[in-house]
């Protein structure tokens, strides 16, 4: 089964004039890098540098110090600082993650869907989710956008958008840090980054990376783990400020994670547990649950493995044309993703999805996600009327190219399962999986070993 569905998007935002005579300031909130409070908070989320609390916005700014602080590492664990934001996973971070802003988003598995929440690193555009769950490092400044922001941000911001901006090389210093943590379960954070002048005050460089390893604080009477950590982000970036009205600015970053994602603890056993013994099966697969298994945080099945690999570049121009300030970014974003899931959290061996555990399929494809996406967009900005008046006018290109695959393999227990459930046969296997026999050679069907294989393109 083939579905097509190549997105290409071209929009023209309409000029934009908005009287600045006395900003009003609705419910701005603001982590300083002082904690005295007299630094002025810079925010960007009317696409120009104002003050937080001269913008009529919903917005809240933290500091790169309040992050680090709190243990915020990566854009997930933003909710530790923002009650209003909500992130969270199904089964796979790579397909499975939805973001709410004032509990509003877009929630499914489909890789199709598109996020009503907008995440934006250093002015690109993240597609998708999974993709944009990177790590937090060497961040300059982060604001969290409430409420519809499709005037300036565009399409997927209805429900609100994340503005993420990194440091820039400095062009006259020699800059550099070291981060390294430890905590509970096993967790090891090492962070790092290094900036040097290559032409002073005309070009300058930045290298920064993160590492992060933890254990799963999910496990099974098997040893199964999920919800660890196991991942690395590099970034490079070129500065080039030829003269006080021009700035280029050139990125690059990779990012690779591997990791076993989302287990769940069960909470309630089914009422239809002992109709497993009817069909060849000890139990339903369910042995950790209730109470206790939240309390231990038990899980009843097998690995939940999810990898990805990711890669980007992108090209920022900055043109003061003396009436107006001209702003170019150019983005293209490479997303591949995996993952493998065993038993549908239970014990039984019922299907494995994907193709990395020993009861998939020799040969089948692996479950996952191939994402392309190039980004344009052009601004022009400026103002009028003795300043008194913002004008903004701009429009922004994309085309995206998605590849999804889904794999599954039935096993030994699919079968066995799938008829314990079935209220009519509670005295033995399903007559009408034994009348399969007359015309299969004498022989049951089984649906062990079946597969199946489904590529949307």
């Amino acid at each position: 089964m083939r579905r097509f569905n190549r997105i290409m998007t071209a929009a023209l935002c309409s000029t934009i004039c908005s009287a600045m005579l006395v900003p009003a300031a609705y419910a701005q909130t603001a982590q300083a890098n002082d904690d005295s409070g007299d630094e002025p908070i810079i925010v960007t989320a009317t696409l120009r540098a104002m003050d937080v609390q001269d913008i009529p916005l919903a917005v809240t700014a933290v500091a790169p110090e309040a992050l680090e602080r709190q243990g915020v590492s990566d854009i997930k664990s933003l909710a530790s600082i923002s009650p209003s934001l909500n992130i969270q996973s199904s089964q796979t971070e790579t397909q499975g993650t939805s973001i709410k802003i004032r509990g509003v988003g877009t929630t499914g598995n489909n890789t199709g869907l598109e996020s009503s929440v907008g995440v934006f690193i250093d002015g690109v555009y993240q597609s998708r989710p999974g993709v944009a769950l990177g790590d937090l490092v060497d961040i300059e400044r982060l604001e969290i956008l409430r409420g519809p922001q499709g005037t300036l941000f565009g399409r997927n911001t209805s429900a609100g958008a994340l503005n993420v901006s990194t440091k820039r090389p400095s062009l006259s210093n020699t800059e550099g840090f070291v981060n390294a943590s430890y905590g509970n379960y096993n967790f090891m954070n090492l962070q790092a980054g290094v900036s040097l002048p290559v032409a002073q005050d005309v070009a300058g460089v930045r290298l920064s990376g993160t590492w992060r390893k933890r254990d799963g604080y999910l496990k099974s009477p098997t040893g199964a783990e999920s919800n660890d950590r196991d991942r690395y982000m590099l970034r490079g970036q070129l500065y080039i400020e030829p003269n006080a009205d021009v700035s280029i600015r050139l990125l690059a970053d990779y990012a690779k994670t591997d990791e076993q994602c989302c287990e769940a603890v069960i909470v309630r056993e089914t009422e239809l547990a002992p109709f497993s013994a009817f069909h060849g099966l000890a139990s339903d697969g369910v042995d950790q649950s209730g109470l206790s298994a939240l309390k231990n945080l038990s899980i009843n099945g097998g690995p939940y493995l999810n990898g990805s690999k990711q890669w980007g570049t992108s090209a920022e121009l900055k043109w003061d044309l003396g009436g107006a300030k001209l702003t170019s970014v150019t983005a293209y974003r490479k997303f591949d993703s995996s993952s493998t899931t065993v038993g549908g959290f239970t014990a039984n061996d019922t299907y494995t999805v994907g193709n990395g555990a020993p009861t998939s399929r020799v040969g089948i494809l692996p479950s996952g996600d191939h994402i392309k996406t190039f980004t344009q967009e052009l601004r022009l900005q400026g103002t009028a009327i003795n300043d008194h008046v913002d004008w903004l006018i701009g429009g922004f290109y994309s085309s995206e190219k998605i590849r999804a695959d889904q794999t599954m393999t039935l096993n030994a227990d699919f079968q066995k399962t799938g008829s314990a459930f079935n209220f009519a046969n509670a005295a033995g296997v399903n007559p009408l999986l034994t009348m399969t026999a007359f015309g299969n050679a004498g022989v049951p069907v089984n649906a062990n070993g079946n597969y199946a294989e489904n590529r949307f393109l």
